[in-house]
């Protein structure tokens, strides 16, 4: 474990070095979702409260008709459901920041910063000491209550909930 925390830590600092803001797994779902930016319409937007209503131009999904979609970016939210899921900007929420001329990577959150990410890696810890080197445990010893262990062999016991009924 800490050679593997000690590669990821020089990994990230090359990442680091190399001037990249935020990370290759971060950029790549970017890069599919500004695609798509470019078939939607922004038919409505409240620039106070920063909530738009983006309507679909060309189909995407295939199977579903154009409709629209409610993005707040205030919130970091949409109807689709990709912002809130992945907390990435999806398409909807990059076609709103440029409806506003608005750069789109002020909605990404901070922990896809290289910056974040590398200060993960930054503390050091001691690797797992040998078994014989462990202090000598004090506590209660638990053990399995074999009655609670499941058959193998067999039909399988029913776990329908008996009632007075049965046993007319």
């Amino acid at each position: 474990m800490g050679t593997l925390w000690g590669k990821r830590g020089k990994d990230w600092t090359k990442n680091l070095s190399s001037g990249k803001e935020f990370t290759d797994n971060c950029m790549k779902g970017i890069a599919e979702e500004v695609e798509k930016f470019h078939s939607y319409n922004v038919l409505a937007f409240d620039r106070e409260s920063h909530y738009f209503v983006v309507q679909e131009t060309v189909n995407n999904r295939n199977c579903r008709p154009l409709t629209h979609f409610n993005v707040n970016l205030q919130t970091r939210t949409c109807d689709c459901g990709r912002f809130q899921t992945f907390h990435l900007p999806c398409s909807h929420a990059i076609a709103a920041c440029s409806h506003i001329n608005h750069d789109y990577t002020t909605v990404i959150p901070d922990l896809y910063r290289v910056i974040n990410v590398f200060k993960i890696y930054i503390q050091s810890f001691l690797g797992v000491p040998q078994e014989d080197n462990w202090p000598s445990y004090l506590g209660d010893t638990l053990m399995h209550d074999e009655r609670m262990r499941q058959n193998k062999k067999g039909r399988t016991n029913s776990t329908r909930i008996r009632t007075e009924i049965d046993t007319v």
